[in-house]
């Protein structure tokens, strides 16, 4: 008898359960705009320094995170400027992230990278540490100038592109800077 009842009582538990309903699911999927604290079009900025010009900053949208102090960007265009005022190098990518305390910036998604004297620089991936003065990325390049072509796995430069460092370099020519041991990659 015993038996029976734990057998009904199971039973019991088990259609109780089957007929409660799940568990409702959110189907909203949260997206940057919805958590950022300020969004902007058309977002047109000047970066200075003691009144001088470091850089000029467009994008479709900016997304402005105070906590983080981060800006994201959309279809982003970067002007960066000499200590003299003057336009040095122009980048464009689809997105990129700007950290206000450090003025440290990532590019990322068909980046490209021209100079004012012509050199080109193209990765999926650009990063521009303000403190080191320097552009790095740790992916696949291309890297043109009037006279050769090289390809690698990895670069950083000084933003004179005077001091280069390659990874696993291919191509005709080495680069401004480029130590003779072009195997290397090392710095002069």
């Amino acid at each position: 008898m015993r038996a029976a009842w734990a057998g009904l009582a199971a039973l019991c538990a088990i259609g109780t359960a089957a007929c409660e309903p799940p568990p409702v699911k959110p189907n909203a999927v949260v997206s940057v705009s919805d958590t950022a604290d300020q969004v902007l079009q058309k977002f047109h900025h000047y970066v200075t320094a003691d009144g001088v010009r470091q850089s000029e900053i467009q994008a479709d949208t900016a997304f402005f995170f105070q906590a983080s102090q981060t800006t994201l960007l959309r279809t982003m265009r970067v002007v960066f400027f000499d200590s003299a005022g003057a336009s040095q190098a122009t980048v464009t990518a689809k997105r990129g992230q700007y950290l206000w305390q450090s003025g440290n910036m990532t590019a990322e998604g068909s980046v490209v990278m021209t100079t004012a004297d012509g050199r080109v620089l193209k990765s999926e991936k650009l990063v521009f540490d303000e403190v080191k003065q320097q552009i790095c990325t740790d992916l696949p390049f291309d890297f043109d100038n009037r006279t050769s072509h090289v390809q690698g796995q990895g670069f950083c430069s000084d933003k004179q592109f005077v001091h280069i460092r390659v990874t696993k370099p291919t191509g005709d020519s080495k680069l401004p800077g480029q130590a003779e041991d072009a195997d290397s990659g090392a710095n002069p």
